[in-house]
């Protein structure tokens, strides 16, 4: 007998896509992708700004909270500048090079450069070489010891007094050397440790607000520009950030620093992301702007004329309008303030502050402020 035969069943062709209908559907998702990122974009940008108010709210109370359990400042500070010099941290540093370091040209195809151009603009950031008396008042402040940033970036260190390694001029060529800086950065021969401990001591140099005296019994140079700062009492006081070795850290009042989410998402365009700690203006900062030997030199341009009676006058105006809405024609009269902007009137700059008057990033930049530093018939220029 035959062996049975049986016969093996077909199975079912299972079912696929067409190369060309994996094209065809490809082809939607990427015009889906192209109308929904630039909102998705849009909405993380919202939230970035969000975070960051959030985080700027929270340094404000973490700070009140420091200062009202230690009634004092925290110590080790981020001093925002970076020292040309031997031994900055020893008793010379009187002798060291002190520069704020090079602010973001917006350019992310150049390579980072260290501080946000918008703050540069906003805190116009000047190097102050502290008195004697500073630096006493700072010590009583709970300031004792400050961290040099020491931030070289890409720029700075290709300086030979010709043009940088992006190809920027020297003080030949004001616009491209200081890019936003308001001062030329210099070429760096000895390069200092990130972050190096130093001292408070007379001679150490400090980022200030608007001006600064780069050695005691010189003339106050001034940035010169009347338009676009941060506060309207801004003027005169010295900047600092709130870093991880800060003490408002290390004593456990938070337990860690936080970085400006705005600086993580444009790592290419700047490096420098703590938020910062304004000190109030202090009496012997006062003394030495307003001392009689004390020349007030504009760094760079014309228009403003600022000399000690017009800082002590208290005849010194402000008006503030929004970021992004209308602001005054140039130039633009503040007694008549036919646009009813926000305006401060009697603002006197050689006025010192209360020890406990401090202050920290701004919301946003929700506004900008100019000040009249001209006093040319009330107006902002």
């Amino acid at each position: 007998m035959h062996p049975k035969h049986t016969q093996k069943r077909k199975q079912p062709r299972e079912a696929g896509f067409t190369l060309l209908e994996i094209l065809v559907v490809l082809t939607i998702m990427g015009f889906l992708i192209a109308m929904v990122a630039p909102r998705l974009a849009g909405i993380s940008s919202t939230a970035s700004g969000t975070v960051c108010d959030s985080n700027k709210n929270r340094a404000k109370t973490y700070m009140s909270s420091f200062y009202e359990k230690f009634n004092h400042y925290p110590n080790r500070v981020t001093n925002i500048v970076m020292t040309d010099g031997a031994d900055v941290a020893a008793a010379n540093a009187a002798a060291a090079g002190y520069q704020i370091p090079y602010c973001s040209n917006e350019d992310p195809d150049d390579g980072p450069e260290v501080l946000p151009f918008g703050h540069n603009n906003l805190y116009k950031f000047m190097i102050h070489r502290l008195s004697a008396e500073e630096a006493k008042e700072l010590k009583g402040l709970g300031i004792t010891t400050v961290l040099n940033l020491n931030d070289y970036a890409s720029g700075a260190e290709g300086l030979d007094g010709a043009a940088d390694v992006k190809g920027r001029q020297t003080s030949t060529d004001h616009n491209s050397g200081r890019v936003s800086n308001w001062a030329d950065v210099a070429a760096i021969t000895t390069k200092r440790p990130m972050r190096e401990a130093c001292s408070v001591e007379a001679g150490v140099g400090v980022a200030m607000c608007g001006c600064g005296i780069d050695q005691p019994g010189t003339g106050l140079t001034y940035c010169q520009a009347e338009r676009g700062w941060a506060e309207e009492d801004i003027f005169a006081r010295m900047i600092f950030g709130l870093g991880p070795e800060s003490a408002l850290v290390t004593s456990g009042i938070v337990n860690n620093a936080a970085h400006c989410p705005g600086s993580i998402q444009n790592a290419d365009n700047f490096t420098f992301g703590e938020y910062y700690l304004i000190l109030p203006r202090l009496e012997a900062t006062v003394e030495r702007l307003a001392d009689s030997g004390v020349t007030y030199a504009p760094l760079w341009g014309s228009g403003c004329n600022l000399d000690h009676d017009h800082l002590s006058a208290g005849t010194l105006e402000a008006v503030s309008w929004p970021k992004k809405g209308p602001q005054p024609s140039k130039p633009y009269n503040i007694t008549g303030n036919t646009s009813h902007f926000k305006v401060r009137t009697g603002l006197n700059l050689h006025e010192a502050m209360e020890p406990w008057d401090y202050d920290t990033n701004r919301q946003r930049y929700d506004e900008v402020w100019g000040i009249d530093l001209a006093n040319s018939n009330h107006g902002l220029n």
